[in-house]
């Protein structure tokens, strides 16, 4: 009677063992879709010692774009997007926040071109965004 008690758990250990082995689940759910950012493509840019992580962004011209912007540090920042170093004709401004955090924000499709981007808060950081 042990002999057969034996038997039986080895294999059922052995069944166990088969079952859990390498061989993938087939899927029964499809997988989740993928998120799409409704402004298109997306750029980061992060400020660290009051000062952004970049001073020149490439994005494609015509096309809208999401800008991910990492404040990391506990000083309030923004990015603001002007059509030159005047900062007098506003493209895209970012809402004013301190770190760490991040903020997303939705810029329009802009021409081929060069524009200027700063932070309002503390001007000297500053660069450009050159559409192309």
């Amino acid at each position: 009677m042990k002999r057969l008690t034996l038997t039986l758990g080895l294999l059922s250990l052995a069944a166990v063992l088969a079952a859990c082995s390498g061989a993938p689940a087939p899927a029964t759910a499809s997988p989740p879709a993928a998120s799409s950012a409704p402004a298109g493509e997306a750029v980061t840019i992060a400020a660290k010692d009051v000062k952004f992580s970049q001073s020149e962004l490439r994005v494609p011209a015509d096309k809208a774009f999401d800008l991910v912007f990492d404040n990391q540090e506990g000083v309030t920042h923004n990015v603001a997007i002007y059509t030159d170093s005047s900062a007098s004709t506003k493209v895209s401004v970012g809402e004013i926040f301190s770190g760490p955090a991040q903020k997303t924000q939705s810029v329009p499709a802009l021409a081929a071109g060069t524009y200027f981007f700063r932070c309002d808060v503390h001007p000297d950081m500053k660069g450009a965004i050159v559409a192309e």
